[in-house]
């Protein structure tokens, strides 16, 4: 059996064109690898399928364009050039006519070229879309790699273009969020849940320091929509703004109380505090305050056990602690100080002698200092832990810690080393935040209108 794959194109004036785009010759035995399309076989398809029909269209839109909207007359052709055009199913060149103005046209006296109305970047949005996607979720060679594995991109765009679509991509969705951050909301939620937390990414070397911050914010509402966002606050254009752009699209009016939860940190705190259109609630993040605790508990652990009085200390000494992470999760502070207070003056009488715990019990003090010292100058937004969390309300941000795994971490992997510039980061996060939220395409299209292109329209 043979086979062949047809194009039918019919004409704005009913005239049939058919195209042979692809076939395989008749065969006399059949093997499992001949069974059905090849990947080869349907990239190929699709590769002439698209040669054959973008060219169609690049004709019959100036044929249209040709025709003077005014007085109904034909522009005269100025020459004719080619323009490639580079798709998901490859690259594809068609002739480009330019025409000069009409007679008619007094006012406008521009060159027209069709062409470049309908391919302005030639590539398609759909391509660019996709490989910033991809160049968002994957390193960019294996982004560029792996599309070029499944897809018929003809030659493979290079590394640094693929970075350089997925940041233009990030600068359009970011001036998107700017100015559309002062729309108001459909409806109104009750209340808003923001937990807010950074991460370091290494930066380059050209860079004047060898990190830089990364702040990820997770919003969600009372119906369990969430969103998230991130930027790097010494590049993002009006970070607040954005950030009051997502309260707002998760329906937060100026009624509408916002909890925010944070380690403490000045920077997120009042990050959350001016994005916020309604009354704001600080509570200091369980997870944070918990490792703090933590800390001083595997210290503890490292108490020496040689002899039976060493192994009383240190269960009596485990026991404090244990004490002290029960009363801040119950919201006694100042209870809990008083008990770091008494567990640092038994602890530093140890460290002061010449036994085997001293030096087991100068970690212990150093850390038991570090966690009086955080609790005390938090102590303002410690809350209720246990009533908060049997009414089911938000105390942690273990979510968004997972999320900075994620979004951040993953792809920015700092166990190989990698080096990032600010700028770049900052976008690359736009595109991968976007594609998180599953808001990729909308956003894309509703982006376009901030692309630079180099031309403008002709009426």
């Amino acid at each position: 059996m043979k086979w062949r794959v047809m194009l039918e194109l019919v004409g704005p004036d009913g005239i049939v064109g058919v195209h042979e785009v692809g076939g395989r010759a008749a065969v006399a035995e059949y093997t499992p690898q001949m069974i059905g399309l090849t990947l080869e076989e349907g990239k190929d398809l699709l590769a002439a399928l698209q040669v054959h029909l973008v060219q169609a269209q690049a004709e019959d839109h100036s044929r249209h364009r040709r025709r003077c909207q005014r007085c109904g007359a034909q522009r005269p052709l100025k020459d004719q050039r080619s323009r490639g055009l580079v798709s998901l199913f490859g690259t594809v060149e068609v002739r480009a006519p330019r025409f000069t103005p009409c007679r008619c046209a007094v006012t406008c006296r521009r060159t027209l070229n069709p062409v470049a109305e309908i391919m302005p970047d030639r590539c398609t949005p759909e391509y660019e879309r996709t490989v910033a996607k991809m160049g968002s979720l994957l390193p960019y060679r294996r982004a560029r790699t792996l599309l070029a594995e499944f897809l018929p991109l003809g030659k493979p765009q290079t590394v640094e273009t693929t970075r350089q679509r997925t940041l233009r991509v990030g600068t359009r969705l970011e001036q998107k969020a700017v100015a559309g951050a002062g729309s108001k909301p459909a409806v109104a939620t009750k209340s808003i849940a923001l937990s807010i937390d950074g991460g370091h990414v290494r930066a380059a070397r050209q860079y004047q320091g060898r990190t830089f911050e990364v702040l990820l914010t997770q919003v969600s509402n009372d119906e369990g929509k969430q969103v998230v966002f991130a930027s790097v606050p010494a590049e993002a254009t009006s970070q607040t703004r954005q950030l009051r752009g997502v309260l707002l699209g998760l329906g937060a009016t100026s009624a509408t109380p916002v909890t925010i939860l944070s380690d403490g940190a000045d920077g997120p705190r009042s990050l959350g505090e001016a994005a916020s259109p309604g009354p704001t609630h600080h509570v200091l993040d369980w997870f944070h305050l918990s490792m703090r605790v933590q800390h001083v508990a595997q210290a503890a652990k490292g108490w020496p056990d040689a002899t039976n009085s060493d192994r009383q200390a240190g269960a009596r000494l485990a026991e404090r602690i244990e004490r002290i992470r029960w009363r801040l999760w119950h919201w006694q502070v100042r209870r809990a100080l008083d008990l770091i207070d008494e567990t640092l003056a038994a602890v530093d009488a140890t460290a002061a002698d010449a036994s085997p715990p001293a030096a087991a019990a100068r970690k212990v003090a150093r850390l038991l200092r570090d966690l009086e010292t955080y609790v005390s100058g938090q102590s303002d937004i410690i809350i209720d832990y246990a009533t908060t969390r049997r009414r089911e309300e938000p105390i942690s941000t273990a979510i968004t810690e997972s999320t900075v795994q994620w979004l951040l971490h993953r792809r920015m992997n700092a166990q190989q080393q990698m080096r990032w510039s600010p700028r770049g980061a900052h976008l690359m996060l736009k595109v991968r935040t976007s594609a998180v939220n599953g808001t990729l395409e909308r956003d894309h299209a509703v982006a376009e209108r901030w692309a630079r292109r180099p031309f403008r329209r002709m009426a």
